[in-house]
């Protein structure tokens, strides 16, 4: 596949100081691909934009939104040719869990494996999304959530609210807080990738609820969590 060329999406007004934008993808430390998750076309964006990080010489990983933490054990074995693809979207618990036809991701996992690109999976299992709904995130403690949670910004709730009106009926602090999680829990998951995976970018396929912009969401609390962190959107 031919190379396309990089448009990036880059807020240029920083509304904190943790926030570091950076001006290139070979700057980027992390770079996010948002997706409308029914959309073919954002799905292919992502395929391309890997293929060509890869074909530039970049060392990559890929974080997933599509997949639980819980499961990475068999993602793992994929990539390494101990399962098959099916056995993998069977133990990952994928259609249940995410839904999506696997269509819409199989190029790119079967690309990762092919040339040795490990993927991670960074969304919250379902069973802590429910408890959260139930009892409230101030009530809950999990190994995948910061010691410290980090609200939505002003802005942000005000995008959310117009979100929830469009949502079937929901209580506006259980819609808050399952986001929140979500956005926290996905924040840390990659923070704790930079650690481990020194060197590489981290590009994470995620809903674009989630990576809005970099002032918000996802990147807006990675940037809290991990100072100086160098982070670009790019969209087709």
């Amino acid at each position: 596949m031919g190379k396309v060329p990089f448009r990036w999406s880059i807020v240029l007004i920083l509304l904190s100081i943790s926030l570091v934008v950076a001006k290139t993808h070979t700057e980027a430390e992390v770079i996010y691909l948002p997706e409308e998750h029914d959309s073919l076309q954002d799905h292919k964006f992502q395929e391309e934009v890997i293929r060509n990080l890869h074909q530039e010489g970049h060392k990559i990983v890929i974080a997933m939104e599509m997949f639980q933490q819980p499961f990475q054990k068999y993602i793992d074995d994929y990539l390494s040719g101990r399962i098959s693809e099916e056995e993998m979207l069977e133990k990952t618990k994928y259609r249940e869990r995410w839904g999506f036809p696997p269509d819409y991701y199989a190029p790119i996992w079967r690309f990762a494996r092919e040339k040795g690109i490990r993927i991670y999976a960074i969304n919250l299992p379902t069973e802590l999304i429910r408890r959260i709904g139930r009892e409230g995130l101030e009530n809950v403690k999990d190994s995948t959530l910061p010691e410290r949670i980090y609200e939505h910004a002003p802005e942000e709730k005000v995008r959310l609210r117009s979100t929830l009106k469009k949502h079937p009926p929901i209580d506006e602090k259980r819609f808050f807080d399952v986001q929140s999680a979500w956005d926290n829990g996905m924040a840390m998951k990659i923070v704790r990738i930079l650690e481990e995976e020194k060197g590489s970018k981290v590009v994470v396929l995620i809903g674009r609820g989630h990576a809005y912009d970099l002032n918000s969401g996802v990147p807006r609390i990675v940037g809290l969590l991990r100072k100086g962190t160098k982070q670009a959107i790019m969209e087709r």
